[in-house]
């Protein structure tokens, strides 16, 4: 389980992240896909060891995982290369509507029209507001990888008291994916985060956190502190980068501060786990 679920993920993360940076040193206008591409790769890893599944067509909602972020990680980062920023914003809403109705579809065509659509629209826009939010333009999106971090390793401690070991161990695997994206790129000097590596660690977040609320049945209120977790890390991002602050603490700041929702989650979670009997 640790090999799955850490190491090998660690690995590939660590071999990609530092491949890419020397081959890209001829071609730096495609730097920014570097650790993009190694959160990619590192997680895929891991998701192939977890799962041992990468049909095509999809047979089950985790099975679309794959595909839903090659797919949707190439459009935003061609979106991102655009002079034009509605791009981004407009490739960033579609790839979330598309994602959440791709994974929510055995739901919605059990329900009527009306329950469906709101269900639907609920969670593109929360998908697509956080996502809006998390990676603001033109910065350095190493903050956002931090608030990330937390809401995977959140999603790791949820994930086993709803239900869902599987869930946990592709939290632990993109928590450990990011965080040795985030150390590597500080280890190599003038190295960044751009848009397209913040936006692979929130489409896969993202599904996840998906899943885990309506397969896994994790309740509401614990949801919700996980959603106010991520939000609470952007919230800080952006007021310490508006007030012109740099540097490490710019990067750490958001996931202290998130952290403290995320425990919440992980204590309401534990409460109804205990209240359900303590057993899955």
């Amino acid at each position: 389980m640790i090999l799955d679920s850490a190491l090998f993920p660690a690995a590939v993360t660590m071999l990609i992240g530092v491949a890419a940076y020397y081959k890209t040193r001829k071609y730096p206008s495609w730097r920014n896909i570097i650790w993009g591409a190694a959160i990619l790769g590192g997680f895929l890893g891991g998701y192939a060891l977890l799962y041992r599944d990468l049909s095509f067509p999809p047979r089950t909602v985790l099975s679309w995982l794959p595909w839903l972020v090659l797919v949707g990680g190439t459009v935003v980062a061609m979106a991102d290369r655009h002079r034009y920023q509605w791009w981004r914003y407009g490739a960033r809403g579609l790839i979330a509507g598309a994602s959440a109705f791709v994974l929510l579809w055995p739901i919605l065509r059990q329900e009527s029209m009306p329950a469906a659509f709101l269900a639907w629209l609920t969670v593109a826009m929360l998908w697509s507001v956080l996502w809006f939010a998390l990676t603001p333009d033109n910065r350095d999106q190493k903050p956002a990888g931090t608030t990330l971090f937390v809401g995977a390793v959140g999603l790791a401690l949820v994930a086993p008291l709803s239900g869902s070991i599987l869930l946990a161990q592709f939290g632990s695997a993109l928590a450990v994916v990011l965080v040795v994206a985030l150390v590597f790129s500080f280890l190599m000097r003038g190295s960044r985060w751009d848009s397209p590596s913040a936006d692979v660690g929130v489409l896969i977040l993202g599904t996840l956190l998906v899943d885990l609320r309506f397969y896994a049945g994790a309740s509401m209120v614990v949801m919700v502190w996980l959603l106010v977790s991520l939000a609470a890390g952007a919230g800080v991002a952006s007021i310490l980068q508006h007030r012109g602050h740099s540097g490490h603490w710019t990067v750490l700041a958001p996931g202290l501060i998130s952290s403290l929702p995320m425990a919440v989650a992980g204590w309401m979670a534990l409460q109804t786990y205990l209240a359900s009997g303590g057993g899955y």
